[in-house]
């Protein structure tokens, strides 16, 4: 089990404390009608996305005109069908990376080509995975402070 607070304390330590306003996460759980992951709601009173790990992850919070979460993934949801259960956090370079809201793993990163085999979780290439967004983090987090 990830331990969220130590999660907190090394990020904290790196950009100081860049907390979601308060009701965002209700409202993004609204307006995609979706149940986000308690260690997802956790990291966000400390992180409202931008650059970790060496990847530019969409704002949580989307209130400006900087890519959003809510914005990004109903865009695939119209472009790709992308499952209603997947949120999209980022997109690296030739790449996707999405929330998986109702199973495991929780957290995957596939190449860009790849993502419309998201719903039926058939890859050519292995995609990499984690079974917990605390687990994903903390892995940014490794890299981060590695860089």
């Amino acid at each position: 089990m990830i331990d969220i607070n130590s999660l907190k304390q090394r990020y904290d330590a790196i950009y100081g404390s860049e907390p979601c306003g308060d009701g965002v996460i209700s409202e993004i759980e609204t307006n995609l009608d979706v149940q986000l992951p308690s260690d997802f709601k956790r990291v966000s009173d400390f992180y409202s996305g931008g650059f970790l790990g060496g990847i530019s992850h969409h704002e949580i919070a989307g209130t400006g005109e900087a890519t959003n979460i809510v914005r990004e993934t109903l865009r695939l949801r119209e472009s790709i069908g992308l499952a209603e259960n997947y949120v999209v956090v980022a997109e690296p370079s030739e790449s996707l990376i999405v929330l998986n809201t109702k199973g495991k793993p929780t957290v995957i990163w596939c190449d860009a080509v790849e993502a419309k085999n998201i719903n039926a979780g058939s890859f050519s290439n292995k995609p990499d995975t984690w079974e917990s967004y605390g687990e994903f983090f903390e892995y940014l987090l490794d890299e981060e402070e590695d860089e």
